[in-house]
């Protein structure tokens, strides 16, 4: 069952121009990576962040960019998995979470960064019909009754999206790492009552 939130209250997180900017910096990154990076290496992994009784976890795949001349670089990864999430009204709502990020940072046998990610299903599928429509009737100066048709949007369904910090430590072919994310998370009816998840992940890499 969905709620109306009293979007009164909401604490909002500014992420709408780090979102805009995400895809084109991983354009930027994968076509100007053959001149400015390294031969790029790529892993699989298996992640799971949580607050409280929320979760969002999934599996997914990374590709690391290094500097000629240093660690320091960039990685842009996708993944796909399942969310549950609870609302301000303790309803929680369970959705298919399909996202992509871009790490900034370090990237040595122990690493951290600075990343940024959004949902590409709602990027991709967000749908702006009305949320419903209903007449309203008035009387006009002839006491006639006039019928007008309105119809309400939901403006505060926002495209998903977090920002977030990490680190971690590789062994051979195996890398563990933890991070912090504070995540915009809404629908068309309702917010999320928690923004910040702590999570863990655990990749191959070749």
């Amino acid at each position: 069952m969905l709620t109306k939130i009293n979007h009164g209250q909401a604490i909002t997180i500014p992420l709408k121009k780090y979102l805009i900017l995400a895809p084109l910096i991983l354009l930027g990154c994968s076509t100007f990576g053959v001149n400015a990076f390294e031969s790029s290496k790529f892993g699989l992994f298996v992640k799971n962040e949580i607050n409280g009784d929320d979760h969002i976890s999934g599996i997914g795949a990374e590709m690391w960019f290094t500097g000629k001349n240093s660690n320091f670089g960039a990685a842009i990864l996708t993944s796909i998995g399942h969310a549950a999430v609870t609302d301000r009204e303790k309803e929680q709502h369970d959705y298919l979470a399909w996202e992509a990020g871009l790490k900034l940072g370090y990237f040595s046998d122990i690493f951290a960064y600075a990343e940024v990610g959004f949902d590409i299903g709602e990027l991709v599928l967000q749908d702006r019909n009305g949320d419903d429509e209903y007449r309203t009737y008035h009387g006009d100066e002839d006491n006639d009754f006039v019928a007008t048709n309105r119809r309400r949007y939901d403006d505060a369904n926002n495209i998903d999206g977090y920002v977030g910090v990490g680190a971690g430590i590789k062994f051979e072919h195996i890398q563990i790492e933890a991070f912090t994310r504070l995540r915009q998370i809404d629908g068309e009816y309702w917010k999320a009552d928690n923004q910040a998840f702590t999570g863990a992940k655990l990749s191959v890499v070749f």
